[in-house]
C-alpha cells in the first residue's frame, strides 16, 4: 500500500537525519533507495550546520534536536557534494551584495582556508567544509549525549554530481573511501536491526 498522509498508522517512523544541501542535484531518497517517510531531511545552502549556542534561534539546531529528541533516530547523516554552487559563491571575495545574511551564516559556519593554502591532509575544499559541518555537529548536548550513550551513529558522505560515486568518511583511515551499494542499503538495514529488536547502535 502506497503511503499516505491520510493514513497516520501507515507511516514510517524516520530511520535517519539526512543532512545535505538544498541544491536539486542531491537527492537524498535516491542516494539511499528510501521510501518516503524513512528519512527525516534537512537541508540548508552548502549544507551548513552552525555550532552550537544555547541563545541561537536557528532552524537547522531546531530541527536537529527534534530529529533526535523527538523521533528518535539512530542515524545522521551529513551529505556534501561536487560543484555546489552556494559554497562557491559564498566564497567569492568580495561576497556578492546581494547575499549578506547568507554570507554571516557562511563565515560563522563553513571551513575557511587561506587563499595560498593547499588541501589539507590531501582534501579539496570542500571534503574540509564538510568535515568542519561535521565537527560543528558534535559541538550540540543533545547529540553527545547519544554519542556517549551509543544511541547515534554520526556519518558524513560526499556525493560526486558528475559521476555519481557516493563516499563516506572513514575516521581511522583518515580518508574518504567509496561506499557504492551500500548507500541503497542504508536503510533497509537500519530498519531490519530495529524490527529485529533495537532503534538504535551498542
Amino acid at each position: 500500500m502506497p503511503f499516505s498522509v491520510q493514513d497516520p498508522a501507515a507511516r514510517p517512523t524516520p530511520r535517519a537525519l539526512f543532512i545535505t544541501c538544498s541544491d536539486s542535484r542531491v537527492v537524498p531518497t535516491q542516494l539511499t533507495g528510501t521510501a518516503p517517510g524513512e528519512l527525516h531531511e534537512l537541508r540548508t545552502a552548502a549544507h551548513v550546520v552552525p555550532r552550537y549556542r544555547p541563545d541561537a534561534r536557528c532552524g537547522t539546531a531546531a530541527t536537529l534536536e527534534f530529529a533526535l529528541g523527538t523521533l528518535q533516530v539512530p542515524d545522521v547523516v551529513l551529505c556534501g557534494h561536487t560543484d555546489c554552487a552556494a559554497l562557491s559563491a559564498l566564497r567569492d571575495d568580495p561576497a556578492p551584495a546581494e547575499l549578506p545574511l547568507a554570507r554571516n551564516w557562511f563565515t560563522r559556519a563553513a571551513h575557511q582556508p587561506a587563499p595560498d593554502a593547499r588541501p589539507a591532509g590531501g582534501h579539496t575544499p570542500e571534503a574540509r567544509h564538510l568535515l568542519t559541518q561535521l565537527h560543528h555537529l558534535r559541538t550540540y548536548p543533545c547529540v553527545t549525549r547519544r554519542l556517549a550513550t551509543r544511541r547515534l551513529r554520526l556519518h558524513a558522505w560526499h556525493y560526486d554530481d558528475r559521476t555519481a560515486e557516493l563516499r563516506t568518511w572513514d575516521a581511522t583511515a583518515r580518508a574518504f573511501r567509496p561506499l557504492g551499494a551500500a548507500a541503497a542499503r542504508f536503510a533497509q538495514d537500519r530498519l531490519r536491526s530495529a524490527r529485529d529488536g533495537g532503534r538504535g547502535p551498542g
